[in-house]
């Protein structure tokens, strides 16, 4: 094959699994901005103590007692609002943390919640454009609110969408909870009252006085192309904060760190994080990004000349955690005593069904999606030229829709027909909690043929026969292919994983290798938990459809 070829093929190996699996039930996104402002005006506050303690306890903050004060530390949400998949168990979305929130204050602790950034996504899934972006980012800070949340930092994914309209999109309108950057050059001239460089927290019922700022950090302000965010030296941002909050007497200090933690080697200077806690002791709590989805079980504890410590914390990514730093009282209120605990959002913070509607961020959700249907997302993503155009310029193929194979290939049929696939788009219709979600690009693309691509899946109303993950889902688009069966090039096009005559061992693993590539590109990590431990080897048998002999000789 051509390069020209080659490289447009391995585009729609990447991308075409559009819909290759069940899954992808992912992120969801923000309403109109009016009406959302209106309504969250017309809420009462979700975040107020309970008189009865609610829901339960994680089982690693039993027998801490009731702190002083609980930071809850959250970040790297990178656009899952929701958890995004089909399968059980899933981990992590807005409407669990609020439920942990609650189950924290019903018991009466005093909680101040603080999110270091990078909350929206850099793309959609399946390789799908990011036109969802910006209204994810709303709903998600919206949410924030919701719960409480006193400040939150911003990082490379903020920028990436253009700071400018990501502030204008939320902050403009919204001072809580507050954007913070202490270094972000000509904030007031270019961001006027949307940010600020640092936030005094009050919580009732707490001894601090506690104030947050957030910096950016070298490696993340060089990765940022947006040339309009430039960023003044960190340590120079944090000694004009510090004397700022000496001024106003904070004792408990926490800096949102848009940087990474990594340890020097002996010998070596101090890096990014062990710098800054060692030239700003004061501030006893530095929230870090992590370099790793699952991020350790314990925070970084760098002790400190004068007495005290530093707590440096990691979450991970994709909310599926959150780290919960419990204070007490020290020797001083400049030197708090800890205890940590990483609580992973999973199922025991399911919102108790028939208690939707008591939870404020699952009602957002519900109001997000009617959003979505009324104004018309699926349209919003364009469509593009599928590789099979690039691959043989002189054909336009185009989707058939899987009963036109059925008469050639009745056992592969008869095979899908039988499998989750062949109802994939029904298990949206059938959602709950939110509902509508097959008005949703980002779940339609792994649940219906052709979304994205010029002639595929557009609505259950214009394209009925694209429902469903269907045979043009792995192999393409079939017109060419139904013109002239025969044909050696469509064949080999279609099925890039069919096994070749004299194949040797080594040459089969590769071939299996990228037909679980493929089928990952939905079927991954996070929409299927269960394709974990082989998972290609364990449910390919279940869908596997080799050609018989009667049908390779029609």
């Amino acid at each position: 094959m051509a390069e020209g070829k080659d490289s447009s093929m391995r585009l729609w190996i990447g991308r075409v699994a559009t819909v290759v699996g069940v899954a992808a039930l992912v992120l969801f996104a923000g309403l109109g901005g009016s009406c959302l402002a209106r309504w969250m005006r017309e809420q009462p506050n979700s975040f107020s103590a309970s008189a009865e303690p609610w829901g339960k306890l994680a089982a690693n903050l039993e027998g801490w007692g009731k702190p002083d004060l609980t930071l809850v530390l959250t970040g790297e949400q990178h656009g899952y609002i929701l958890p995004c998949g089909c399968s059980r168990p899933q981990v992590g979305g807005l409407e669990r943390r609020q439920n942990f929130l609650k189950v924290l204050r019903s018991r009466g602790w005093a909680v101040a919640a603080l999110d270091v950034g990078d909350i929206p996504q850099k793309g959609g899934p399946v390789n799908l454009g990011n036109e969802q972006g910006l209204i994810k980012y709303r709903y998600s800070m919206a949410a924030l609110k919701e719960m409480g949340f006193h400040a939150v930092g911003f990082g490379a994914y903020e920028a990436g969408m253009g700071l400018f309209k990501v502030l204008g999109e939320y902050a403009l309108n919204e001072p809580k909870p507050r954007v913070l950057s202490a270094n972000l050059k000509d904030a007031a001239d270019l961001y006027p009252e949307q940010t600020a460089p640092w936030e005094k927290v009050v919580v009732e019922g707490q001894p601090w006085k506690v104030g947050v700022t957030s910096v950016t950090g070298p490696k993340v302000a060089g990765a940022i192309q947006d040339k309009q965010v430039r960023f003044t030296p960190a340590a120079d941002a944090l000694k004009k904060v510090s004397a700022e909050m000496d001024a106003a007497g904070v004792e408990l200090r926490v800096l949102l760190y848009q940087g990474y933690y990594t340890k020097a080697a002996p010998g070596q200077e101090p890096r990014e994080v062990e710098a800054l806690a060692k030239a700003f002791p004061e501030f006893q709590v530095i929230l870090a990004l992590s370099e790793e989805d699952e991020p350790s079980s314990q925070p970084v504890r760098i002790a400190q000349p004068g007495g005290g410590e530093t707590v440096v914390v990691r979450v991970g990514h994709k909310g599926k955690h959150l780290g919960v730093l419990g204070l007490w009282k020290g020797k001083t209120l400049t030197q708090p005593t800890s205890k940590y605990a990483l609580v992973q959002m999973s199922e025991d913070y399911l919102t108790p069904e028939g208690q939707e509607a008591e939870n404020p961020v699952a009602l957002l959700m519900e109001r997000y999606t009617r959003e979505l249907e009324r104004d018309k997302y699926l349209e919003r993503h364009p469509q593009v030229n599928h590789p099979f155009q690039a691959a043989e310029p002189e054909s336009t193929p185009r989707y058939v829709g899987s009963d036109k194979c059925e008469r050639c290939h009745q056992s592969a049929y008869k095979t899908w027909k039988e499998s989750g696939h062949s109802h994939a788009y029904q298990t949206l219709v059938d959602a709950k909690n939110p509902s509508r979600r097959q008005f949703d690009p980002e779940c339609i693309v792994c649940h219906t043929v052709g979304y994205g691509y010029k002639g595929g899946f557009l609505s259950q109303e214009k394209s009925a026969n694209l429902v469903n993950v269907g045979c043009e889902s792995c192999h393409g688009p079939g017109s060419e292919h139904l013109k002239n069966t025969g044909d050696a090039t469509w064949h080999a096009l279609m099925n890039p994983w069919k096994a070749k005559e004299g194949e040797t061992a080594d040459q089969k693993k590769a071939r299996t290798l990228k037909a679980d590539q493929f089928c990952q590109t939905c079927h991954d990590m996070d929409n299927d938990v269960t394709w974990t431990n082989d998972g290609f080897a364990r449910k390919w048998p279940k869908v596997a459809h080799p050609t018989p002999e009667a049908e390779k000789n029609r």
